[in-house]
């Protein structure tokens, strides 16, 4: 009998996760997409001088944790300086977008429904 994946362990070591770009950011995707049931795991690379895209997603809720490096978020309407330790939430429908200085930043990136590269991810302006 085959188990569903989403009741599985999964552990994932250094360098193992699955990697791709979006619109130019590096990101790791921790868990694969058929063990995603509740939630979405991710770590985001930006690098100097990088802007993330605005973007929003409809029902996903987001929750952020900076691991290092420094930059500015913009959630909706409000800015913050982004340094190691500070966690932050995205609700859904709220435009955000990042900003990097001359360091790179790196951040653990949940959504809780899952969401996708392909799956309640939208630019802000259509792109």
């Amino acid at each position: 009998m085959n188990q569903d994946p989403a009741d599985e362990v999964v552990f994932v070591a250094p360098g193992e996760a699955v990697t791709f770009k979006l619109k130019g950011i590096e990101i790791d995707q921790f868990l694969p997409r058929e063990a995603c049931r509740q939630f979405s795991a991710y770590l985001v690379r930006m690098s100097p001088r990088q802007v993330k895209q605005p973007s929003f997603h409809k029902k996903g809720e987001e929750l952020y944790y900076v691991v290092s490096g420094a930059g500015e978020a913009e959630l909706g309407d409000q800015r913050f300086d982004l340094v190691p330790g500070c966690f932050f939430r995205v609700p859904p429908g709220t435009v955000h977008t990042f900003r990097t200085g001359e360091e790179p930043l790196h951040l653990l990136n949940f959504h809780s429904p899952p969401v996708f590269s392909d799956h309640d991810t939208y630019f802000a302006g259509g792109g």
